[in-house]
């Protein structure tokens, strides 16, 4: 791979292979306290950390004999929905295909870019500098990740574990298209959005509540493919967006439990006050899921009845299934579905 700026940004300082599902399991909870500590030695010296703190790293579980072609996730946006993620796959998958996951730490934070971009306003259509650097970044973090993917077998199934990112994955893809033709039709693409918005109408889902950063809700990754299938969304009021964001940032991505959940029980009294009638929650952010698990083991009184009683969109989830789902009839009786 051709060297430059974006791809030192890129390369792995470590890379974690294991042989079974199990073994990559087992060795999860020691990479999460590995994650709690750096973060907590930026707590300890007064700042918050962000993804791009965190080292670009991969996890590969490679076994021995496979039966279906590579799953590659992009993860890193943050790091520890990116373990999620991996963990849930090897879970699903078993020991039936190689999974990789690429923490693509360095990816700029598209909450920031997407605010360069607001403030540039709409009269222009060209990318600014920072959306640029972002998608040439996704673009390379792919590149870096299907080099990464030892089996031969195609196509190779990707899913970008970032809400967000998926503003800017068209304009990635493009560029991968241009650049590097081979290899762009080897993959296989899993939209997180696609997966969800399916789910809904399948479902009969009508008046989702969207909890996500405010990238996503800017960039209206969800509004505009939900409306275009008559599905009302609901969102949180700016205020409590506000709060929300605090919650991911200070909270989900710092590891710090005790933030997460006073943040997170603040946001849901709140939300309650304003009496949304809505049917289900989508956890439009990969941090979301991990607040709600937290929040459920932990809220009482009426937050943890709301809780207990919503229910979530997992989009992480629903992508791994559908890519499961495209893998059948092969290997299907080995799939945890």
């Amino acid at each position: 791979m051709p060297t430059n700026p974006l791809s030192a940004r890129l390369n792995p300082e470590h890379q974690y292979v294991f042989q079974t599902a199990q073994q990559a399991i087992t060795a999860l909870p020691g990479y999460r306290r590995k994650l709690a500590d750096i973060a907590r030695l930026h707590y300890d010296l007064g700042e918050v950390i962000a993804d791009q703190d965190y080292p670009t790293e991969v996890m590969v579980l490679r076994p021995q004999h496979t039966k279906a072609p590579p799953l590659l996730l992009i993860g890193g946006m943050g790091p520890i929905p990116g373990v999620e993620g991996f963990e849930q796959a090897c879970e699903m998958f078993q020991n039936t295909r190689e999974i990789v996951l690429l923490q693509a730490c360095a990816v700029p934070n598209r909450t920031t870019v997407m605010t360069e971009k607001r403030q540039a306003g709409s009269k222009t259509l060209r990318k600014t500098l920072a959306e640029e650097e972002l998608v040439a970044m996704l673009e390379m973090a792919i590149r870096v990740g299907v080099a990464q993917c030892y089996t031969r077998h195609t196509p190779i199934q990707v899913i970008v574990l970032c809400n967000a990112a998926h503003y800017f994955l068209p304009f990635a893809w493009q560029r991968l298209l241009n650049n590097h033709p081979q290899m762009a039709i080897k993959l296989q693409w899993i939209s997180l959005i696609e997966s969800v918005v399916k789910h809904l109408r399948d479902g009969h889902w009508q008046r989702p509540l969207l909890l996500c950063t405010s990238a996503t809700r800017w960039g209206k990754v969800y509004a505009h493919p939900l409306q275009a299938n008559g599905i009302d969304l609901i969102e949180p009021n700016d205020a409590l967006q506000l709060t929300l964001m605090d919650c991911i940032y200070q909270g989900v991505k710092a590891s710090n439990q005790d933030i997460t959940c006073f943040l997170g029980e603040r946001f849901f009294v709140e939300l309650l006050k304003t009496q949304p009638d809505l049917d289900c929650i989508i956890a439009g952010c990969s941090e979301i899921p991990c607040l709600l698990e937290l929040l459920q083991g932990r809220s009482t009184g009426a937050v943890g009845q709301f809780l207990s009683a919503i229910e979530v969109i997992n989009p992480v989830q629903l992508a791994l299934n559908h890519a499961a789902e495209t893998l059948q009839p092969m290997a299907a009786m080995e799939l945890n579905l």
